[in-house]
């Protein structure tokens, strides 16, 4: 078994919700780190100081484009349910704007660079956006048809 510390990983751009994050995190008891585009060739579990991470061959990984804009993300390493669940709900009560892309680390993505956890991530939510566009779509045409009925 992986041992793991209480740890939020951040990126986001704005300063106050950095600062936001960054006092959520205290009053919580809860380590937070905030990323780097630098990170994007390191593994997510040893980005959150996780013990006994094989090394990847990063010959064999795929690598960030020469151009990419990191998007904003959190992740959750360690944290508990009780106290992700608190967190968010700081999170909405201080106002913040959400974050699309949140993770919390399992014995799969510890392993994976935070550039193909972000791929994996955004790839997730493209298809939730999707299937939630088809499906306000296929309401709005049975509200549609109940109207002319």
């Amino acid at each position: 078994m992986k041992e793991y510390n209480s740890m939020i990983l951040y990126y986001v751009q704005d300063e106050k919700k950095k600062i936001q994050l960054e006092v959520i995190g205290m009053s919580m008891s809860i380590t937070t780190k905030q990323l780097k585009p630098s990170d994007l060739n390191t593994q997510v579990g040893k980005l959150a100081g996780v013990k006994g991470i094989v090394p990847l061959d990063l010959t064999q990984t795929e690598k960030p484009p020469v151009i990419f804009c990191m998007p904003e993300i959190i992740i959750f390493s360690g944290v508990s349910n009780k106290k992700l669940d608190e967190f968010l709900l700081s999170y909405k009560k201080v106002g913040l704007t959400p974050t699309k892309l949140k993770a919390v680390t399992t014995p799969k993505n510890i392993n994976w660079t935070l550039y193909q956890l972000i791929r994996e991530l955004s790839s997730e939510r493209v298809e939730i956006e999707g299937m939630a566009s088809r499906l306000s779509a296929v309401g709005k045409t049975s509200a549609d048809k109940k109207e002319n009925l």
